[in-house]
């Protein structure tokens, strides 16, 4: 007799530790690429830029920091902030 064991939601991203599989592919090709061009040319700027895209793209629970960012992005400065009124609801001082 076999048993199979699967995860709550099988349409959920495939996660490896705090990163979707897809960015850690990329964060890991990042770091070897910067290990390389930094033995060559002694520049930490790659290696930099390879841990800030890793910091932005660390998940906790389904939402990245990056999303939190473009999130307080658009709520700040692109999207319009809607506000209604009302006069003599009965709740104010003039009502």
């Amino acid at each position: 007799m076999k048993t199979y064991i699967y995860p709550d939601n099988l349409r959920a991203a495939v996660k490896l530790w705090f990163w979707n599989v897809r960015d850690f592919i990329i964060i890991c090709t990042g770091v070897i690429l910067s290990a390389f061009i930094f033995a060559k040319l002694f520049t930490p700027v790659p290696l930099a830029l390879t841990s800030c895209y890793a910091f932005l793209t660390l998940r906790a629970e389904d939402t990245a920091i990056m999303d939190y960012m473009v999130n307080a992005f658009r709520f700040f400065c692109t999207t319009q902030q809607k506000y209604y009124w009302k006069i003599g609801d009965g709740h104010g001082i003039n009502g």
